[in-house]
């Protein structure tokens, strides 16, 4: 259960981490991706713009030439005094008298080269190959129209409802005019009129009217673009009329609504966006190109192209990412899977091995080499250790029955040879009881097994030493069930009778009690024998530790402490306090555990 919990924890860790780091990288693309498409875009329409600008100047150039040959023309008309006179009388008299007015020049002249309106406009217009036609018209007289044909194809082209040319053109002609000032009838397209009224140098009043129909062909030319966004370009007149558009989808209302002065703008029309450039107060007409925004077909393919590309992207790195964690999730829950089995107790268990070199590679083996390590340790040494220590207890309560068997018969050899067979009888009664206690298998017992055990062994030595012993015992009940080692108490009792007990008084005495201290139970074993001196109290504990001093005869406390030691831990075992002349006090020392269960 543990594991699945840890699992699922781990697995919350890498959705975080997943979770995060795909944002992070979808929120920095979109970022980068707008900032370049934005820096991009107005990279693109700030060149379009220019490029526009530049088809606006040209434009303008064209027309500034134009208009230059046109003053030029006009000028020399003032500056040629028959000519003003021939356009004169030509727009006053009609066509007619005008031919002879010309034959009576013509004779009168000295030159051989004639000079009138036909020769005059010829010579000056015919080289421009944008003119179609010349109109020169009376403004007095609406009938009469002087018409000199340039182009003649592309002139008829130009007219909406052609008719046929008759007597109107020149040489002369008289026709009706409409309200564009053209003759009843006559409707073109794809031209450009520039006029010039003609005055009188003396009196200053208006002769006629002076119209140059330009072809739009060269005009198309330039406004046209193979590249890049469709551009609108416009001629605005002075009364705010379209003379000529090259329209790629602008709503002549927002045209319209232009102010005619120089600048660049973007403006917005009925939820549509567009880039204006326009140039005003050049010559008769104000230059307009407009961009639409749906016009930068270029770019939204890029953006397009962009967008798709990153997404793909985005897709691939998430993909990759997510790949990357869950593989990396599976590897960690199979370490932590084999941790949770080392902690059940299973040391066999391994992580598996991966082909992949990085951390958590190395985690795994240095895992497995610690827990190969482990268990070649605890086979090698743990192991040997535990039955070492079993040897050792049992050589140690072995070494405990020769010696004390030897001494308790020395003890009944010596009343027998005293008294009479009655004593003995009864001493060898209490010596088989221990006889058969030693003997049996089992290495624990409850404390007051071991405390009857002792009485059957003072019992023995009270027979061996009468009336000068007396015994106490003070054991609680929790004490007398807490379950110990046997022949813990016997030894240091022998002991006593050994190095302690005084056979020449009578009022020897000893003392056995016991006390539940919380953590760990304290058995004393005190007399009032003849105690030791500080130099051989430290001799005594150096042998009990197990130290120097093994030359000494005595076995039997360091025998049993040892076996506490060995049994429960170095905190515990035996210590010992003494008094030269004054007594000897020795003190067990075992973890406080639950009742003896038989």
């Amino acid at each position: 259960m543990k594991l699945k919990q840890n699992s699922r924890f781990h697995q919350k860790i890498f959705n975080k981490l997943f979770l995060t780091s795909s944002i992070t990288i979808i929120v920095t693309v979109i970022v980068l991706i707008v900032t370049i498409t934005n820096y991009y875009s107005d990279i693109i329409i700030q060149k379009e713009v220019n490029v526009n600008t530049r088809t606006i100047e040209r434009v303008e150039d064209y027309f500034s030439a134009k208009d230059s040959d046109i003053n030029k023309a006009i000028r020399d008309i003032y500056v040629q005094g028959d000519l003003i006179d021939d356009i004169s009388f030509a727009l006053h008299n009609g066509y007619g008298k005008y031919l002879e007015y010309r034959l009576d020049r013509f004779s009168e002249d000295r030159t051989y080269f004639p000079s009138n309106l036909d020769t005059y406009f010829n010579g000056f217009f015919s080289q421009d190959s944008d003119i179609n036609a010349i109109s020169l018209r009376s403004l007095d007289r609406v009938g009469i129209e002087y018409l000199l044909i340039n182009n003649y194809l592309r002139w008829n082209k130009s007219i909406v409802e052609p008719k046929p040319y008759t007597h109107d053109t020149l040489p002369g002609g008289y026709s009706h005019l409409n309200e564009a000032g053209l003759p009843q009838g006559r409707e073109l397209k794809d031209t450009i009129t520039k006029k010039v009224v003609i005055n009188n140098p003396v009196t200053l009043e208006k002769l006629g009217e002076i119209s140059i129909y330009y072809s739009t062909e060269h005009l198309d030319k330039m406004v046209k673009r193979d590249e890049g966004a469709p551009a609108s370009f416009f001629l605005i007149d002075q009364d705010g009329q379209i003379v000529y558009s090259h329209n790629e989808g602008v709503p002549l209302a927002l045209v319209h609504q232009l102010k005619q002065e120089t600048n660049e703008t973007k403006i917005k029309y009925k939820f549509e966006k567009y880039y204006v450039n326009t140039i005003a107060n050049k010559g008769d007409y104000t230059f307009v190109s407009v961009i639409t925004d749906q016009g930068w077909q270029k770019l939204s393919i890029v953006r397009g192209t962009m967008w798709v590309v990153i997404i793909l992207l985005i897709m691939a790195a998430i993909l990759l990412s997510y790949s990357f964690m869950q593989n990396y999730s599976k590897r960690i829950n199979k370490i932590v899977a084999t941790i949770r089995q080392v902690e059940k107790g299973n040391l066999d268990a391994r992580i598996p091995e991966s082909k992949h070199e990085d951390e958590l590679s190395s985690i795994a083996s240095n895992m497995n080499s610690m827990l190969n390590e482990l268990n070649n340790y605890i086979e090698q040494f743990y192991m040997l250790n535990m039955k070492q220590q079993q040897a050792e207890l049992k050589a140690l309560q072995a070494q405990i029955n020769p010696h004390f068997l030897f001494n308790t018969l020395e003890a009944i050899r010596m009343v027998a040879v005293l008294e009479g067979s009655k004593t003995s009888s009864k001493m060898i009664f209490h010596l088989s009881k221990l006889f058969r206690y030693s003997l049996e298998s089992k290495d624990t017992v409850p404390f007051y097994t071991e405390v009857e055990y002792v009485k059957q062994y003072l019992t023995l030595m009270q027979f061996k030493h009468p009336d000068k012993l007396e015994v106490h015992f003070d054991i609680p009940d929790e004490v007398e069930q807490t379950p110990v080692q046997k022949l813990i108490l016997q030894p240091i009792i022998e002991n006593y009778f050994i190095h302690g007990f005084k056979k020449d008084r009578s009022d020897n005495e000893l003392n056995i009690y016991g006390a539940n201290l919380g953590e760990k139970i304290e058995i004393c074993i005190e007399d009032n024998g003849k105690g030791m001196s500080e130099d051989e109290l430290a001799k005594v504990v150096q042998h009990i530790n197990g130290e120097e001093g093994d030359e000494m005869k005595s076995i039997g406390l360091r025998n049993i402490h040892q076996r506490l030691k060995h049994k429960y831990g170095d905190q515990f075992g035996l210590s010992v306090k003494s008094s030269k002349d004054t007594g000897t006090r020795v003190t067990l020392s075992i973890p406080v555990q639950g009742l003896y269960h038989v």
